[in-house]
C-alpha cells in the first residue's frame, strides 16, 4: 500500500468543505431522506399521487446533487461517501446497505483513488 500524499496548503480549505459535506451525506442525509419520504407521502395524499412522486424525486435529486458535487476530493474528484447510505430509510434496502458499511474516507482519512492525506488537510 502506498503512503498518503501530503496536501498542498491551498487544498486545505477545500478538504475541510468536502469532509463536512461527506460527513453530512454519511450521517445527516438519512434523516433528511426520511423526512423527504414523509413530505412526499403527505403531498401525494393531499393532492394527486403523482405530485407526491414528483416531490420525492425532486427532494432526493437535490440531496444527491449536493452530495456528489460537494463531497469530492479536491485533487482527483473521488466522492468521499457511500451513495448507499441514504437507502437505509427504506426497510427493503436495509439488507443491501450492510454491504455499504465499508470503510470510507470519513473513517480512514485517506482518499481511495489518489491517496491524499485528508487528516493533514483538516488540521489548522
Amino acid at each position: 500500500m502506498d503512503r498518503p500524499i501530503r496536501p498542498e496548503p491551498a487544498e486545505c480549505a477545500r478538504i475541510k468543505k468536502a469532509m463536512r459535506a461527506a460527513r453530512f451525506m454519511k450521517w445527516g442525509a438519512t434523516p433528511v431522506a426520511g423526512i423527504a419520504i414523509l413530505a412526499a407521502a403527505i403531498i401525494g395524499a393531499s393532492t394527486a399521487w403523482y405530485f407526491g412522486i414528483l416531490a420525492f424525486v425532486m427532494m432526493w435529486s437535490v440531496l444527491f446533487i449536493f452530495g456528489y458535487t460537494s463531497a469530492r476530493c479536491p485533487r482527483c474528484g473521488q466522492v468521499w461517501w457511500s451513495g448507499m447510505g441514504t437507502l437505509a430509510v427504506a426497510s427493503w434496502w436495509f439488507s443491501v446497505t450492510g454491504s455499504a458499511a465499508q470503510e470510507d474516507e470519513t473513517e480512514s482519512f485517506v482518499c481511495r483513488r489518489c491517496r491524499l492525506d485528508i487528516g493533514l488537510g483538516l488540521r489548522d
